[in-house]
């Protein structure tokens, strides 16, 4: 499995693609924060310090990275026929696809603890200058960090999951960031189906965000408590990539 896990750092190495979703993450961070400081009903006490954290993860751009990462871990490599000589090497397909798993999980700590580290490059400096203080000590500044890197991490694994069922790449990447963005909303806007929105991708990123300083109300619908975010935002994660490798069980890689 080690042996499966860096092959797929390899071929991560051989492209630009993750360098220039890290450089956006990176910016993406650095956006959320000026956003949530500089306007006028910006952060202005200690205790919307947590949400400032959370930010990056909670925000729908944030996670599409990653799960464009994801998505493409897997169909560039049905793209160009590299899976070819990856299944003959390792014919266990089950082995391939958790050592996908393993490393777009890592990958997603990584992408977080970018992030992370521009929000603090730029939100320590500028709290101290308000004489708003952050400490790390406090239990909803480390639930949203923990949070984040986990929602971060699980959406790596989405995107592979759904890449691994869908194999097309730009079909995989246009029909994952329209549901994330659009078909999302548009069922939390609906009245009749919105009471399936905290089952969603966001729903349960929502959940396992929530901090005592947001509302557990997003327009009429109550998110469901944490573990039952960590529950839904799991099944998002491991069922499409389960599926994804059942079914490449069945089909010819050519």
């Amino acid at each position: 499995m080690i042996r499966l896990i860096r092959a797929e750092f390899l071929k991560l190495r051989t492209t630009q693609v993750w360098f220039w979703l890290l450089l956006a993450t990176a910016g993406l961070s650095v956006l959320l924060v000026v956003g949530g400081i500089a306007p006028r009903d910006g952060v202005r006490t200690a205790r919307q310090v947590p949400d400032l954290f959370a930010s990056f993860a909670a925000s729908g751009p944030g996670y599409i990275l990653v799960f464009v990462l994801g998505v493409l871990g897997v169909t560039t490599e049905f793209r160009y026929q590299t899976i070819t000589p990856t299944f003959l090497q390792t014919p266990s397909r089950w082995a391939v696809t958790t050592a996908k798993m393993i490393t777009y999980a890592v990958l997603g700590v990584g992408y977080a603890l970018v992030a992370l580290i521009a929000q603090l490059a730029v939100a320590l400096p500028w709290l101290s200058a308000r004489n708003i203080s952050v400490d790390f000590g406090n239990s909803q500044i480390q639930h949203a960090i923990i949070g984040g890197f986990g929602v971060i991490a699980l959406f790596g694994i989405v995107g592979l999951g759904f890449g691994a069922l869908v194999r097309n790449q730009i079909v995989a990447v246009v029909v994952g960031i329209i549901f994330l963005l659009i078909i999302e909303n548009v069922l939390l806007a609906i009245p009749v189906v919105r009471k399936a929105w905290p089952f969603t991708p966001n729903g349960g990123v929502q959940a396992i965000l929530h901090t005592t300083g947001t509302t557990e109300v997003v327009d009429g619908v109550h998110l469901l408590p944490l573990g039952g975010g960590i529950v839904v935002l799991l099944l998002w994660a491991f069922v499409p990539a389960i599926i994804g490798a059942a079914y490449s069980m069945n089909r010819d890689i050519t």
